[in-house]
């Protein structure tokens, strides 16, 4: 009776912890059909507080050296949202080349943004190493984009080109152009930014945010660059390094818009 009376509390107590283990297993997993919308990016590109102009404007650095833009472009790619509970989203990935010459370059949309909100942003400039060893792609990876090192075998993660008369070149043209992805010249850098308002992907709008890329950031913090002093960067090493790290701090979040 009593070895009976211990089994039938046993059974009890094992479907109870069963049916427990099965409640949590479910609710870890994720919804099939969690409902998806996009955010939209608006790149603003600026020199300092003024924005850019492509052989317009005039422009000085903290070397005290006067310059012209005539191209400016950058590789963003792999983002990744975190929503208000700390979550980290790693969304689809794509690769887009911001180019101030081409304004629908400036306008990029991420898909596949699960509904809900969001309070931090993150993203690549630049281009991973995978996809540097992967040879001639398409889209904006493209060679005809001339961000491709058909020699180098790799990407350029973003450009700057103009003209300086500080310049040692005959033209009085700089060219940076930097890339390099393996140690210790990787250009390949990590932007964070905390969101200055919550960021509200709702299913029946998508949302946008505002962000300024400084290109007066390539010349200073937390590196002094000098024109005169490397008027053409084309290959990874110390000087495309040195524009890396100050250009991982050239953006800031202008506005939010739910």
């Amino acid at each position: 009776m009593i070895l009976r009376i211990f089994y039938a509390w046993l059974t009890i107590l094992l479907s109870g912890t069963l049916l427990v283990m099965a409640a949590c297993s479910k609710s870890l997993q994720p919804q099939a059909n969690a409902p998806i919308t996009a955010v939209h990016i608006q790149f603003n590109n600026y020199v300092g507080n003024v924005p850019l102009q492509l052989n317009a404007g005039a422009y000085m650095n903290t070397a005290g050296e006067q310059y012209t833009v005539s191209k400016f472009l950058y590789y963003v790619s792999n983002f990744q949202l975190t929503d208000i509970n700390g979550k980290t989203i790693t969304l689809p990935q794509r690769y887009f080349l911001v180019d101030q010459a081409t304004d629908s370059t400036k306008k990029i949309t991420l898909d596949s943004v699960p509904v809900g909100q969001y309070t931090a942003i993150k993203w690549t400039i630049g281009v991973d190493s995978i996809r540097n060893v992967s040879g001639v792609q398409a889209g904006a990876l493209a060679p005809e984009n001339g961000m491709f090192w058909t020699w180098n075998s790799g990407y350029i993660m973003a450009k700057m080109e103009g003209h300086s008369p500080q310049a040692t070149t005959a033209l009085n043209v700089f060219l940076f152009h930097i890339g390099g992805f393996k140690q210790p010249y990787n250009a390949l850098k990590t932007i964070s930014i905390t969101l200055p308002s919550t960021l509200t992907a709702g299913a029946n709008h998508q949302a946008k945010i505002n962000i300024k890329a400084d290109a007066d950031k390539w010349f200073h913090t937390p590196n002094t660059v000098s024109i005169a002093q490397s008027s053409i960067i084309m290959a990874a090493g110390v000087n495309a390094m040195a524009i890396a790290e100050n250009y991982q701090q050239m953006f800031s979040v202008m506005s939010i818009a739910n």
